[in-house]
């Protein structure tokens, strides 16, 4: 019983394996032929390259200002803090 159940699975096995092989081959045919059925992925979108660089180009822009900002206030705190030596040789 246990052959005959397994004799069957094989026998089912090799028809699906010979459909999938007709399949690729009826597949590759359509292909080659320039009628395939697939469509393009490629989606026009409004996020593109440029804009991206754009957004980068803007943020790294804030970024150096915020920090040229956050530095000149540091130092004029260091600075008012510690106003040290007035110098009178000139």
């Amino acid at each position: 019983m246990e052959n005959a159940n397994l004799s069957e699975s094989v026998e089912e096995l090799r028809m699906k394996l010979e459909a999938m092989k007709r399949l690729i081959e009826n597949t590759e045919g359509d292909e080659e032929k320039g009628r395939s059925r697939r469509r393009p992925i490629c989606k026009d979108s409004i996020i593109d390259g440029s804009f991206l660089s754009f957004v980068f180009i803007i943020v790294l822009l804030l970024i150096i200002c915020v920090s040229i900002y956050a530095f000149s206030n540091l130092y004029y705190a260091v600075l008012k803090k510690y106003p040290g030596k007035k110098h009178t040789e000139l």
